[in-house]
């Protein structure tokens, strides 16, 4: 979240405050039940000692009823008995009500035991002999005693509801807490995979990707965190490695150049020669010639300039240094350029072979492409050794508005067991100090570049055909193509 609210955590950090604050949320839960379950202890021991009073009022009132009947005073000293329990046992719950709700209840309690005492001193006042089961000092000490056993067992039903009322609760905490818990269960790993999995996935890609010599720039997810560090440094080194890639382009082109330097030296040889040997006839019939036939000398001349100009205009164009472009290219134009070039490196027993249409253009930019048919025509010259055939051919995939290209030869074939890895930088089947292993790696470079493919087809001892399909120059580019 951008502005001042984004935080300024680290991974380590919020792993650590994810986990306090869960421990936090259960804590408190266990702390509130802890606290409901001793409430409900502290309401169990008060409805105890509510059924107690109760009971003990029950006997208060037995030994009431033994004595108004037959006027013993042994039941008397019984009903005092219990009449003092009771006060006692209303005292310890006088004492132990936590709850304002049932305390005008304890004292009305305690205002009818007051009551009671006083209507049962009146009647052992009397003497045994003047009391009447039938009187008004009997029936108000009955009618006391009645409101007394009410109040008991409104006090224990009271506290009964309390309870109840406390379990609802207990249960409804208990369902809070599970649905909490499943809350917290389902939005702590989402977090975890959208701000460290995900991102780590994206990485481990990536790195994958770098490995195999694809060098993609990948999306930054706004972690705020060392991941968005290490996205934005993976990105940086892809830059770096792009660079670096460009850089060895130029290197190879320039490795290539050397190559052919002998075979362009003797592709010039010959134009300068028959230039040379036409000046020199030229020169010596000067005076008796026919103007005819000097006006063809100078023809030759000429054409033979023209020749050695494209040969070396070619080389320029091919060691040429340049930003990555695209632009309309005629494919059998820039095939041709590029047979002319590789011609030298083959032996005469091998033949090079151009099976392009003229009309096929593609959206490309000539020189990578042209380095990328280089690296795959002497390759594949280098495959057939002294006697062979290399084939550049194309076609037109109208479905998918794409041009096929096959660099196709007769050599020994790729084996089966290094086609995964054919395309990866510094892999090599060559003699150490015969290969860089980086050729093809950068054919793989500049064909994905052009928002392309390239694949190898090939059978142990039947040849070897790599296959690049690129867009035509009708096809608008992709936005992740670059505008010429």
């Amino acid at each position: 979240m951008p502005g001042p609210f984004r935080t300024k955590l680290n991974l380590r950090q919020r792993i650590v405050v994810i986990l306090l604050l869960y421990v936090i949320g259960i804590g408190a839960m266990a702390l509130v039940s802890y606290q409901d379950l001793s409430t409900m202890e502290d309401k169990l021991e008060f409805m105890r000692l509510g059924h107690v009073i109760a009971n003990t009022i029950l006997e208060v009132r037995r030994y009431e009823k033994n004595y108004l009947l037959y006027g013993l005073p042994e039941d008397l000293n019984e009903d005092r008995r219990y009449l003092e329990q009771s006060f006692q046992t209303l005292a310890v719950l006088t004492a132990e009500a936590r709850d304002l709700k049932v305390s005008p209840q304890l004292d009305a309690m305690g205002a009818l035991l007051g009551q009671y005492r006083q209507g049962l001193d009146a009647l052992a006042a009397a003497g045994p002999g003047q009391v009447e089961a039938e009187g008004e000092a009997a029936l108000k000490l009955r009618e006391i005693g009645k409101a007394l056993a009410e109040a008991a067992d409104r006090v224990v039903e009271f506290e009964r509801g309390r309870i109840h009322d406390l379990l609802r609760l207990l249960a409804w905490q208990l369902l809070g807490a599970v649905l909490v818990a499943l809350a917290l269960g389902v939005a702590l790993p989402v977090l975890m995979f959208r701000n460290i999995f995900k991102p780590l996935g994206i990485i481990r890609l990536a790195t994958r990707d770098i490995a195999a010599g694809r060098y993609n720039r990948i999306p930054v997810v706004a972690t705020n965190d060392e991941i968005e560090q290490v996205m934005e440094a993976i990105n940086r080194m892809v830059a770096e490695i792009e660079r670096r890639q460009d850089q060895l382009v130029q290197t190879r082109k320039l490795s290539s150049i050397g190559t052919l330097t002998a075979g362009v030296a003797h592709q010039l040889n010959n134009p300068l020669n028959n230039i040379s040997t036409s000046c020199q006839i030229a020169k010596d019939e000067l005076e008796t010639a026919d103007p005819a036939f000097l006006r063809k000398l100078l023809g030759n001349i000429a054409q033979e300039t023209l020749r050695a100009r494209d040969i070396v205009q070619g080389l320029l164009e091919f060691s040429r240094a340049k930003e990555f472009s695209l632009r309309p290219v005629n494919l059998a134009e820039l095939a041709a350029r590029t047979l002319r070039l590789v011609k030298c490196q083959a032996c005469s027993g091998v033949r090079l072979r151009a099976e392009v249409p003229g009309d096929l253009t593609l959206a490309a930019d000539a020189s990578r492409l042209q380095e990328a048919l280089l690296n795959l025509l002497l390759n594949a010259i280098q495959a057939v050794g002294q006697q062979g055939e290399v084939t550049l051919s194309a076609r037109r995939d109208t479905e998918n508005e794409q041009a096929v290209i096959t660099v196709s030869d007769t050599g020994p074939g790729v084996p089966e067991e290094i086609k995964s890895r054919i395309f990866d930088p510094f892999y090599t089947t060559k003699e150490e100090g015969k290969g860089t292993g980086l050729g093809l790696s950068i054919v793989y470079g500049i064909v994905e570049k052009h928002a392309g493919s390239i694949s190898v087809e090939s059978a142990a001892g039947r040849g070897a055909a790599f296959v690049l399909r690129l867009p035509l120059a009708e096809r608008p580019p992709r936005e992740s193509e670059p505008t010429p």
